[in-house]
């Protein structure tokens, strides 16, 4: 294939990135994208509606602040109407990091978590920071912040989670634990085998109707 422009660039770790630009093709000019088809509605039925309810209900998604490892600031929505919902938890909601999934009574309940931790005494430490005072905040206890408590539904996601945590955080510490040590060995293993820099080279052909066919002379870098 001939080569109308070609380009090389030189990166910071010793790699060369080429990018070279052939002759046209002689194909036939790609077809328009056809219409895309009508879509028709259908009124959903009871059985869809059950079904929306049901997922909606078991999908719990949390945003948390962890200080150290002992008190959550966590929240959450109302999974029907949305209400922004706010709590502070004596307890440490990081440890469901990495458990998308959890059953309940036989139910499956997907789970996202989204979680920061702190730890405050190596943020004072630069003198820089401030945080609250959660010397208060008793082991297990849950205080709303944001959101009707008294509401069922809108308080379930965070009293299921104290209830995950409170059954299975001898089993959720020893997963943490162990996905620590993978991170940790995997660090290492790359660390010491470095994936050496490679040369890349990336071909592009235009086809028939191409904006690079406009070009009454060839530029002289591929763009």
């Amino acid at each position: 294939m001939r080569i109308e422009a070609a380009t090389a660039v030189s990166t910071a770790n010793g790699r060369t990135l080429t990018i070279l630009r052939g002759e046209p093709s002689r194909l036939p000019d790609i077809p328009p994208r056809p219409e895309p088809p009508l879509l028709v509605l259908r009124e959903r039925t009871p059985e869809d509606l059950a079904r929306e309810v049901y997922r909606r209900r078991h999908s719990i998604q949390l945003s948390a602040t962890v200080y150290d490892r002992r008190v959550s600031i966590v929240r959450w929505q109302h999974p029907d109407t949305r209400e922004p919902y706010e709590a502070i938890c004596g307890f440490d909601v990081g440890l469901l990091a990495g458990i998308g999934r959890f059953v309940r009574n036989g139910e499956n309940y997907n789970l996202m978590l989204l979680h920061t931790v702190i730890d405050t005494q190596r943020a004072r430490n630069p003198g820089l920071r401030a945080f609250p005072d959660h010397s208060g905040v008793a082991n297990g206890s849950i205080r709303f912040m944001k959101g009707d408590p008294e509401n069922l539904l809108g308080a379930t996601p965070i009293h299921l989670i104290e209830e995950l945590l409170a059954n299975e955080k001898t089993r959720l510490e020893t997963f943490q634990a162990d996905l620590e040590r993978y991170r940790d060995a995997r660090k290492a293993w790359e660390k010491a085998n470095p994936v050496p820099p490679r040369d890349e080279t990336f071909w592009i052909r235009p086809h028939r109707g191409s904006r690079y066919l406009a070009q009454l002379v060839p530029a002289k870098d591929a763009r």
